[in-house]
């Protein structure tokens, strides 16, 4: 009777785990399909990992303004998560406008939750959607010209990062 019981417990934590992930990519899909196109300007990065293969260690320029717009406090103070508000120009370029303080959205602004996260330098640093850009081993050199990651964000600011861009917003 125990084993029967047990293969049930098994079969419905398979099914919910299959049910959470499936949720989970849908909700990502549909930013993708949906999302407002924004372009960050990338800030400097570094183009490999022994261990991991060829990757990109992102840090965008919007992230640097944000540190600096919530001063020198100490990472105890803020929350991982935060929200900021955001303008795109007619390239779709994100600039940073402020910090989001739950007042309403003037025309032309758009949300982007980032994370407060410990530098692998020490203090504090804020992370856009990701921190690292993989992709095919060999393929350095063409992202080497990446100026710009390209997000779909939707309207709470939940944003993914689908691809690089060049110099004027060109393909590499």
């Amino acid at each position: 009777m125990k084993i029967a019981q047990t293969k049930i417990w098994i079969a419905l934590a398979w099914l919910l785990t299959l049910t959470i992930a499936t949720v989970g990519v849908a909700a990502n899909e549909r930013v993708i399909r949906d999302g407002d196109l924004v372009y960050l300007r990338l800030a400097p990065v570094d183009p490999r990992s022994l261990m991991q293969g060829d990757y990109m260690a992102l840090n965008f320029s919007v992230a640097i303004e944000i540190t600096a717009a919530q001063g020198n406090r100490k990472q105890a103070n803020l929350q991982r998560d935060a929200t900021v508000v955001i303008r795109r120009d007619t390239n779709h370029i994100g600039q940073f406008v402020r910090l989001h303080d739950g007042t309403p959205l003037a025309e032309g602004e758009h949300l982007l939750r980032v994370q407060n996260v410990p530098t692998r330098w020490g203090g504090n640093g804020v992370q856009v959607s990701t921190d690292a850009w993989f992709f095919e081993e060999g393929q350095a050199k063409r992202y080497e010209r990446a100026q710009y990651g390209e997000f779909r964000v939707d309207p709470n600011g939940h944003a993914l990062l689908v691809g690089m861009k060049g110099e004027g917003l060109g393909e590499l």
